[in-house]
């Protein structure tokens, strides 16, 4: 006779829903710093914006809750989410690609340049990010002076400029740019 012993899943870290973002404490905090370079660690706080906080719960490394302790599964909580962002689900879609491609990915300058990536393998906060991304949905149009300033802004801050086009099917295609002038 053959006993099999099972062990239970750990429970995921919980996060506290607060406006566009979630704050998780203790020691799961400092772990999932650690392991994905998300969020901003203050004070054995880890403070998550709404992109990570999606692609957390996406990815099943996190629950999150209201300030009431419902749990906000995917679905509801990207429609809450909606509300004060409209653009949410193409910034998750383009987040969640730069993650499932290796680069670790924190927000960019203003509300332009979405983010800041850094190479695979790169220490986040001890290297500077290399890239600056800057996402387009297809179809929709946008000024060359537009694109100019961004550009300039990239090359101001020493960064690459990634241009990356979301298409109807949610299909991410990446452009690497030079400078774009006027």
């Amino acid at each position: 006779m053959v006993l099999k012993v099972f062990s239970l899943p750990e429970p995921l870290p919980k996060a506290v829903l607060s406006g566009n973002q979630c704050i998780i404490s203790g020691l799961d905090a400092d772990r999932l710093h650690q392991q994905g370079a998300v969020g901003t660690l203050e004070k054995g706080a880890l403070r998550l914006n709404d992109v990570e906080m999606l692609y957390l719960v996406d990815r099943e490394k996190i629950t999150v809750c209201d300030e009431q302790g419902v749990i906000l599964e995917f679905p509801s909580l990207l429609r809450l989410l909606e509300c004060s962002e409209p653009d949410i689900w193409l910034k998750f879609l383009l987040y969640s690609d730069l993650r499932k491609r290796g680069y670790a990915v924190k927000p960019g300058f203003g509300p332009k340049l979405e983010y800041r990536v850094y190479e695979r393998g790169a220490s986040v906060g001890k290297e500077p990010a290399k890239y600056l991304v800057y996402g387009l949905v297809e179809g929709k149009t946008v000024r060359v002076s537009e694109i100019a300033s961004i550009s300039e802004s990239a090359k101001l801050s020493k960064k690459d400029l990634i241009l990356a086009v979301i298409d109807r099917q949610g299909e991410i295609t990446y452009y690497d740019t030079t400078e774009v002038t006027l």
